[in-house]
């Protein structure tokens, strides 16, 4: 875990990493895992048509309780139900048909509520006009806990270059210094946490001495076999979906909530991959190692907290 093999110079953007910062961290991951999992969440999922099922099975493998709901016309009073039984809502922007026509309804309810929980994750962003607008009018109306996305969508929603391929990432890696400092820039424009994901994980607090965690895994290299994950379809998907159920399950630290959640996914991926021939074995093993996955587990999770 040396910080400086990161690449970082700047300590006025990045400060220096604290051991005792990791340590806390690693309890306070323990501590909102079993929450999530004792309360059983409900995590209504406003998704795109290709990883409902993922996410719900990824979901009751962890402890949560998921609820698929696109419709225009009941989709403001499921969500007031989570906000009645210490839910959240999920918003992935596939922006299929319904779920545009859903929108208005939604941000209704988000500007209405005062016990809601919600984490947006733009997909694409940057690679449509009408998809940067509709995503830019969601953040601006909804103000989310928790936006989570790719390098690529995240650089472009900070404003900076991105070399991101319409739903998937690009080269950049979520450690790397623009990464951090793009994350930076949306979490203080939208005043709220910021996931970056991908090999490794990064989740950045709002604020100018907002904390910032990397949650170590893979490279990304060829011979990583963390990348056999990105042919598994609604992993980061599911990864946001997970991270509104400790979010909702522990509201007074949405920042360490998410790095629980970022936290158990990586534990759970890297024992799958352990065991997995191929994105097939994979997708199965995903789900057990998650069901498995007990919550003082995740203290062995390499986590670097600044």
């Amino acid at each position: 875990g040396d910080w400086s093999n990161l690449g970082f110079r700047s300590r006025s953007s990045v400060p220096t990493p604290s051991p005792t910062m990791a340590d806390e961290m690693s309890k306070k991951c323990v501590a909102h895992w079993a929450l999530m999992k004792k309360n059983r969440p409900l995590i209504m999922c406003v998704t795109n048509k290709v990883t409902p099922q993922r996410m719900a099975d990824v979901l009751l493998a962890a402890g949560a309780s998921p609820a698929m709901i696109d419709s225009p016309q009941e989709i403001a009073q499921f969500a007031g139900i989570t906000d009645i039984t210490g839910g959240g809502v999920y918003l992935n922007t596939g922006l299929h048909a319904a779920q545009v026509d859903a929108l208005p309804a939604l941000t209704a309810w988000r500007q209405g509520s005062a016990n809601s929980v919600l984490v947006v994750d733009p997909v694409g962003y940057g690679a449509t006009p009408f998809r940067n607008a509709t995503i830019d009018k969601v953040l601006d109306d909804c103000r989310p806990e928790v936006i989570k996305g790719n390098a690529s969508e995240i650089l472009a929603l900070s404003g900076a270059q991105a070399d991101g391929k319409g739903v998937d990432a690009g080269s950049t890696k979520p450690e790397d210094p623009v990464c951090v400092q793009g994350a930076r820039a949306v979490a203080a424009k939208y005043g709220c946490v910021v996931t970056i994901t991908g090999p490794s994980d990064v989740v950045v607090e709002a604020g100018p001495s907002g904390r910032v965690a990397i949650i170590r895994d893979g490279d990304g290299s060829e011979a990583d076999k963390g990348r056999m994950m990105t042919l598994v379809t609604g992993t980061g998907c599911s990864l946001g979906a997970l991270i509104t159920a400790t979010v909702a399950a522990s509201r007074d630290d949405p920042f360490a909530a998410t790095v629980a959640a970022c936290a158990a996914f990586t534990l759970a991926a890297r024992r799958a991959l352990a065991i997995s021939r191929g994105p097939g074995s994979l997708s199965t093993n995903l789900l057990d190692e998650l069901y498995l996955l007990a919550p003082e587990d995740l203290a062995s999770v390499e986590i670097i907290v600044s």
